[in-house]
């Protein structure tokens, strides 16, 4: 495995990642700039097997530094941590589900040019637990004819690839249907839209629609057998990439806001300022535990408790990265929370990016798990 270094990465995020934030955010666009920086120390390949620059995922013999990474990242950009968790879970799914000659085409060249990968899942109107995606995916000679729209589309597609999640045609049951293809922006039918993607925060996670319009994908385009995504119970290995980030984003508001209280004798010295950093403080010992314990849980080879743990984590940190930005936002000030500073956003990205969580859904497959029952433990929300 090469060296990626956590300690060089957490000064440059700090460095060169901060002054950009707010005009990242402002215009809503994808951090192009941090991700190429992110390249160029070798992270954009951290999920990757280790003859590729890589080696670091949850079913590697060090699950821990891509994780570490989304949340050194998110201390400052939770949306560019995302754009990173996104594009590293895509690239491992690929690297483990294609063919040798997919892995030449579409990975190695990553570790020359920057190259973004995105998962084309979400849908409009697509209801929790549905048979079929509205994405359909009819056979005829020599691949694949797709057709269908989707959204949330983290990094997008113009600047690499998508993995598109469709259903195909006439098949019945997601574990039957569900078909993973490779979409380019060259391919005919493509398109990506701009503008959409209009949020409160997480506003620097750009993440655009993607229509696909009767777009011919070859079989060289087809990745893994129907099923496969499920089967590999790929969907609760990305627990942890969502926890790290609340995690980072916690640490950025505690952190900053130490930062902006030591300017300030008065508050410094009063007791219940004191106390509620305090508070702070043993809530984010709390939710860093839940998340190592997490990560360790995957090293145990027990794939449904590591899914578990790692459910527990995402709530347990979520939770506390709330707790943690209402009170350090009410010792700051409404000063804090001017546009110049980096708090408001770090608090909307919050706000906005906990919705994955599903804490009804989380709590509940955690309880029918202790209860005995049936549940499924790959489910985000």
């Amino acid at each position: 495995m090469t060296t990626l270094d956590l300690a060089a990465l957490d000064t440059l995020v700090r460095e060169r990642f901060a002054p950009r934030e707010r005009d990242f955010h402002d215009r809503a666009a994808l951090p192009l700039a941090n991700l190429q920086d992110l390249h160029a120390a070798g992270w954009l390949r951290a999920t990757l097997s280790a003859p590729q620059g890589g080696g670091s995922h949850l079913r590697s013999a060090d699950p821990a530094p891509y994780l570490q990474a989304v949340r050194t990242v998110a201390r400052v950009s939770p949306g560019t941590a995302h754009c990173l968790q996104v594009h590293n879970h895509a690239v491992w799914t690929l690297d483990e589900l294609g063919t040798q000659q997919q892995r030449a085409r579409f990975l190695s060249p990553l570790a020359e040019r920057l190259t973004l990968f995105s998962f084309l899942g979400s849908e409009p109107g697509l209801q929790l637990g549905a048979s079929a995606f509205q994405t359909t995916a009819t056979r005829e000679a020599g691949g694949l004819r797709v057709q269908g729209r989707k959204f949330y589309a983290t990094n997008g597609v113009e600047h690499g690839l998508g993995i598109a999640f469709a259903s195909l045609a006439g098949v019945d049951g997601m574990a039957q249907n569900h078909q993973m293809v490779l979409v380019e922006p060259g391919m005919a039918g493509v398109q990506q839209e701009a503008g959409w993607y209009q949020p409160g925060g997480m506003r620097v996670a750009a993440s655009p629609q993607v229509a696909l319009d009767q777009v011919f994908v070859p079989d060289s385009h087809v990745l893994g057998a129907p099923g496969a995504y499920i089967a590999g119970r790929w969907q609760g290995r990305f627990h942890l990439g969502f926890t790290a980030n609340y995690l980072g984003a916690a640490e950025g508001v505690f952190g900053w806001t130490l930062d902006w209280l030591r300017t300030l004798p008065g508050k410094l010295a009063d007791p219940f300022v004191q106390a509620h950093v305090g508070e702070s403080r043993v809530a984010l010992y709390a939710a860093e535990a839940a998340f190592e314990r997490a990560i360790d849980a995957w090293r145990g080879g027990d794939t449904v408790q590591a899914e578990l743990a790692s459910m527990a984590a995402k709530s347990i940190c979520a939770q506390s990265a709330l707790q943690v930005a209402a009170t350090m936002g009410r010792l700051a000030g409404s000063t804090a929370l001017f546009d110049r500073y980096p708090l408001a956003r770090l608090v909307r990205d919050l706000q906005t990016h906990i919705l994955h969580v599903g804490h009804d859904r989380t709590h509940q497959t955690i309880g029918q798990a202790a209860l005995g029952q049936s549940f499924d433990s790959t489910r985000q929300r």
